[in-house]
This record gives C-alpha cells, sequence and structure tokens, in this order.
C-alpha cells in the first residue's frame, strides 16, 4: 500500500511539473470551418537556428493549398553540434527534438524526430466577445508546446 501512495505521489509531481508554451491562436473564421492546423519544429541547420512551424491545411477535395508560418520563440535553439533542439522553460532546458538520419542505404534522409519530452497540443476554446451592437459566441483553436 506504501508503494502504491509513494508512486501516485511521484506521478503527480512529474505531472506538475510539466509546463505549457501557448503557441498561437487561431479564430474559426481563420480555419473557415473544415480545416486544420498543426504544429512542428522546422529548423536551419548551417545557422544554427530553430523555430516552431504552423501549418493550416485546408479539406478541400480540389487540392487546396497549405499555409505554413514561421513562429520565433523566445528560449528555442538549435544546437549544431549534437543536432538537438532545446526549449529553455523556466530556467530548465529541455531537449524537445533531435535532426537525425534515418533509413538505409538510398533510402536514408534527415529529419525531426520528437522526444518524449514534449509535445505539440491542440484545444478548441469557446468564448464570447462585445462587437458593440451584441454578445457573439464564436471559437479559436489553441496551440500550445507541453514541455515535461
Amino acid at each position: 500500500m506504501k508503494q502504491l501512495i509513494i508512486a501516485l505521489s511521484l506521478l503527480a509531481m512529474s505531472a506538475a511539473q510539466a509546463g505549457e508554451i501557448k503557441i498561437k491562436s487561431i479564430s474559426q473564421y481563420e480555419l473557415w470551418g473544415s480545416a486544420n492546423a498543426s504544429s512542428a519544429f522546422g529548423i536551419n541547420p548551417d545557422m544554427g537556428r530553430a523555430w516552431i512551424e504552423v501549418t493550416v491545411t485546408a479539406n478541400d477535395p480540389d487540392g487546396g493549398l497549405s499555409e505554413v508560418e514561421r513562429i520565433k520563440m523566445e528560449g528555442i535553439t538549435y544546437d549544431q553540434q549534437t543536432g538537438a533542439i532545446n526549449v529553455d522553460f523556466e530556467g530548465k532546458i529541455t531537449t524537445c527534438a533531435e535532426y537525425k538520419t534515418v533509413g538505409r542505404s538510398i533510402f536514408r534522409q534527415k529529419v525531426i524526430k520528437m522526444t518524449p519530452n514534449c509535445k505539440f497540443v491542440s484545444r478548441w476554446r469557446k468564448f464570447s466577445y462585445d462587437n458593440g451592437f451584441e454578445m457573439k459566441k464564436t471559437a479559436a483553436l489553441d496551440l500550445f508546446l507541453i514541455v515535461e
């Protein structure tokens, strides 16, 4: 019984240490109702820079275009020596992704792989606002980076 209580308390403490960084909020009107938004890391390995890319993809059967926006955030760095994308969150440096070579022979390629320390999350938020004449209800998609 003691071990179970200790395990549960350690799990609660580790969950309490996780933090979230808000990347962007996208109005439902910007998404055109049926579009999808996703987040990923982007890098420039030659200059040692990292950023977050937000991609809004249209669900158009005729092949709508995707819109990619680069977002520069404080605390995100790329280490050229190790290939790690690090996030400085509340004074703690966490490796969120690594720029790795995967595959064999002619299928070899370099990709950005997320570590279990971080993940991208999106949540819908409903809110009301006053447009000067009446109270309106709308929704927005909030994109977050969760850092363990």
